[in-house]
């Protein structure tokens, strides 16, 4: 349930991070052929400056996966505790359950096992 929904947090984050490195990339290579076109920069500056913002895409790419990891480790973590304090909470209720209903289906089984019987003497 709760992990479930941070899970989904943090996927979104890290395919937003993908994306951003997606479009950064794009759009540093649609600068650079811009400004080679207008003159502003020679071939060595262009590559360079796409150089530059492809590492930093790659940087912040790896921030938010690993801060998705953390997240979801995190939440991992107290999905886990939470879970073991309901099973130690509900456990005798569920053990007097599980009693209760192998109490009723006992009598039944004999019943069956006794006309199978009877069946298989005639």
């Amino acid at each position: 349930m709760e992990s479930d929904e941070v899970k989904q947090i943090a996927k979104k984050a890290m395919l937003m991070g993908i994306g951003l490195g997606v479009i950064t990339k794009e759009k540093a290579e649609a600068v650079a052929k811009q400004l080679l076109e207008k003159g502003r920069a020679n071939e060595d500056e262009v590559k360079k400056f796409a150089d530059e913002i492809l590492a930093e895409a790659e940087k912040k790419h790896r921030e938010v996966r690993a801060f998705a990891e953390k997240q979801v480790k995190e939440a991992s973590t107290k999905a886990e505790a939470l879970l073991k304090k309901v099973e130690k909470k509900y456990a005798s209720q569920l053990n007097q359950a599980k009693a209760k209903l192998n109490a009723k289906l006992k009598p039944k089984a004999k019943a069956k096992k006794k006309a199978k019987k009877k069946t298989r003497k005639r």
